[in-house]
């Protein structure tokens, strides 16, 4: 059960660092917050104009901030994320509650994850494209949705080998998708478990924040607040995990 040991063992590193945890997201949470606020506080009214009109046309400059906002939270998601890495993988503990910005290993990491992102688009086109032209062959559209199971775990399972080459950028080792896919040999069963397990975890989340936000709202949103912000540093962690284990050899 290698999928849920990877999966508990990246909870436990979380939680047994959520002091630095706090100190590595905090305060890049916070500047991204206040900057995303000031950039939207003037356009709120065009947010209401869009949900009301399906045909309303926002200004240029409700487009230049949102697309800034878009930017600055993908650079304070990317400046957490190459940070906590760095934390596990070389013990780089920050000296202040902010965390230093390595702008080539953001700039690294983002350039990866567009590359591993456009490669799995890819590869689902290609997949979409071998599902239909089969269906349309034997003439069935049911049979396509029954392709579909196995494609959708095959895209998983590449992913999940592929995702070793993040980490890496953050800590500045070249790690090609070739040696990532070679690293992760034989791991598709442990893929598919992790999986499975992240999604009844997220689903059972999902049902405690709702009767919490019923029973009393404001602790519920509390509560959604702090696992999101947990769920998000376990899923990077596992990331590290998968790195650490299948690319350095270290035991989990």
């Amino acid at each position: 059960m290698t999928g849920w040991k990877i999966f508990s063992h990246s909870l436990n590193m979380v939680l047994r660092n959520l002091g630095w945890a706090v100190r590595i997201a905090l305060v890049p949470v916070l500047i991204g917050l206040a900057c995303v606020t000031a950039l939207m506080w003037g356009q709120f009214g065009q947010l209401e104009q869009i949900q009301r009109s399906a045909g309303y046309v926002p200004s240029g400059g409700f487009v230049g901030a949102l697309l800034l906002s878009i930017i600055i939270f993908i650079a304070v998601e990317m400046w957490v994320f190459v940070s906590w890495h760095r934390f596990v993988l070389l013990e780089e503990y920050p000296t202040g509650w902010i965390p230093k910005f390595h702008v080539d290993r953001v700039l690294a990491y983002f350039g990866m994850g567009l590359l591993l992102g456009l490669f799995m688009i890819l590869f689902w086109m290609l997949a979409s494209f071998v599902i239909a032209g089969v269906a349309a062959a034997i003439g069935s559209p049911i049979f396509s949705l029954i392709l579909l199971v196995p494609a959708v775990i095959g895209i998983g399972v590449l992913l999940f080998r592929l995702l070793p080459v993040l980490p890496a950028a953050a800590i500045g080792e070249k790690l090609t998708f070739s040696a990532s896919f070679d690293a992760t040999k034989g791991s598709a069963g442990t893929a598919i478990i992790l999986f499975l397990v992240l999604i009844g975890v997220q689903l059972l989340l999902q049902v405690i924040t709702s009767a919490s936000i019923y029973i009393f709202a404001p602790l519920g949103f509390v509560f959604a607040i702090a696992m999101a912000l947990i769920m998000t540093l376990v899923n990077v962690s596992i990331l590290t995990t998968v790195y650490g284990h299948y690319v350095q050899g270290r035991p989990i």
